[in-house]
């Protein structure tokens, strides 16, 4: 998987954290559903996520567990962190930095229809996935919410996602299974929601050490 597709693919998920709320599925109308979508994301300035990712793969049985960071500001800025690798962009320029491989990529951000922002994720959701409210479950013995989501697309490289969501509102937990059956599930950390981040923090100036490829 090439580095932008894993990008895009991480991406697509975590923007289930941040445009989720236990309102808006409380209510099976789906005009309804996306008023609340939109009235919930309109209030979010910014947002920044610590997780904790968790993989089953499905042919090879194997396991695999790493954290990472997710910080969004409004105006298509956000920062992926996740193991030794690192996406940057401003809404003007992209930054892939690869820390084993000592290498950060520089190209354009480009707001295409093949593109995903913070903006996007919200629209796509529900145009992509039919919603439906599951029996409750214990995270840390707190009652959650259970939302499966199935792809209206059978051609979707999902074939289900679930979100587990907190009397407060707040996504918790991100569970998601794949066409090749690998098991994917994303756990909260810490969330925060419209705290000051300046626009700096979506800059990268690169390191002395690091091949630089500019695409621009």
């Amino acid at each position: 998987m090439s580095n932008i597709i894993w990008w895009k693919k991480v991406f697509s998920i975590l923007g289930l954290f941040v445009f989720i709320s236990l309102n808006a599925f409380s209510d099976d109308n789906a005009d309804k559903l996306i008023k609340k979508l939109q009235s919930k994301y309109n209030s979010m300035q910014t947002v920044s996520i610590s997780f904790t990712q968790h993989v089953q793969f499905g042919v090879t049985k194997s396991e695999q567990t790493f954290k990472g960071k997710f910080i969004m500001k409004k105006g298509n800025k956000y920062i992926i962190e996740m193991e030794h690798q690192k996406i940057i962009t401003d809404g003007i320029l992209v930054w892939s930095i690869n820390f084993l491989n000592r290498q950060v990529i520089i190209d354009k951000y480009r707001d295409d229809s093949n593109s995903f922002s913070p903006d996007k994720v919200l629209v796509s959701i529900p145009q992509s996935y039919n919603a439906s409210l599951l029996a409750k479950e214990k995270i840390n013995d707190k009652d959650m919410i259970v939302v499966k989501l199935i792809p209206k697309d059978k051609k979707n490289n999902y074939k289900w996602l679930k979100i587990w969501v907190s009397d407060d509102h707040i996504m918790k937990k991100v569970q998601l299974l794949d066409i090749t059956e690998n098991l994917t599930t994303y756990l909260v950390d810490e969330i925060k929601i419209n705290q000051e981040i300046p626009d700096g923090k979506f800059q990268y100036e690169p390191l002395s050490n690091l091949e630089v490829i500019d695409l621009r």
